[in-house]
């Protein structure tokens, strides 16, 4: 890891939370952490080849 100091665009902190997409759709994630990288990393490494 090369840490650097904030770059023009990052944000200290964010504060996303699922109520507005679970209010409107009734959709409620389910996927933890990290099944969810292992998935997106076998998926990445499936489409790159």
């Amino acid at each position: 890891r090369n840490l650097l100091p904030m770059q023009k665009g990052d944000v200290p902190q964010t504060y996303a939370a699922p109520d507005l997409l679970r209010e409107l759709t009734g959709y409620v994630p389910d996927t933890d952490v990290p099944k969810g990288v292992t998935r997106f990393v076998e998926w990445y490494r499936t489409w790159k080849g």
